[in-house]
């Protein structure tokens, strides 16, 4: 059995050839689809789009490249997991340094509602980091009591960072940057892991 734990159906072209999509994921094996929320606009299209299969699931969260825009608190959030039991994670949260397209103390603030809100609900937490290892090791250190559930989405840190997430027991995703000739320290990372 399989599962897509990170798509984006909400998002072109995927949503104007939804049914066809879910058709080709049921033909190749695909048990359920996890379609990953990047903004408030993009958590009201899942909404939607979770009613049209049963093997379709959601998420609530912003990303941080939407929080210049966008903010929500984690009261929003738990009320969003609470209402809908198909929503079954918190993200896609966290931190990139690398783009910047949203103020650094914006994206902050909106990772640590996120992680209140998955402290409060139990949910997991679905997390972007991209040039930012230290500040969001920094800030999950802070929880770190916490026990929270930890999914690090398309992870390309370094070995040091694989590390210190691991105290966290963390979960790790690789994306296809993983197979690249010029990957070797991501393929070194991913093999300690």
């Amino acid at each position: 059995k399989m599962i897509d734990s990170h798509c984006h159906l909400d998002h072109e072209p995927l949503i104007s050839d939804l049914n066809n999509v879910i058709k080709r994921s049921k033909e190749v094996g695909i048990k359920k689809l996890l379609t990953i929320s990047t903004s408030l606009e993009s958590f009201s299209r899942i909404k939607e789009i979770i009613t049209k299969d049963e093997i379709i699931y959601g998420t609530i969260g912003i990303h941080p490249h939407e929080t210049e825009t966008n903010s929500i608190k984690s009261g929003q959030i738990v009320k969003s997991l609470q209402e809908n039991e198909k929503i079954i994670g918190i993200g896609e949260t966290g931190l990139d340094f690398y783009y910047n397209n949203s103020d650094q103390s914006k994206q902050i603030l909106s990772f640590k509602e996120h992680i209140e809100a998955s402290i409060k609900t139990n949910a997991p937490l679905i997390i972007h980091s991209r040039n930012a290892e230290l500040e969001t090791f920094e800030i999950l250190n802070e929880y770190k009591k916490e026990n929270l559930k930890i999914l690090m989405h398309c992870f390309t840190g370094s070995k040091e960072f694989s590390k210190k997430l691991l105290d966290f027991e963390s979960f790790f995703s690789a994306s296809g940057i993983i197979t690249f000739k010029n990957s070797t320290d991501l393929q070194e990372t991913f093999k300690s892991l």
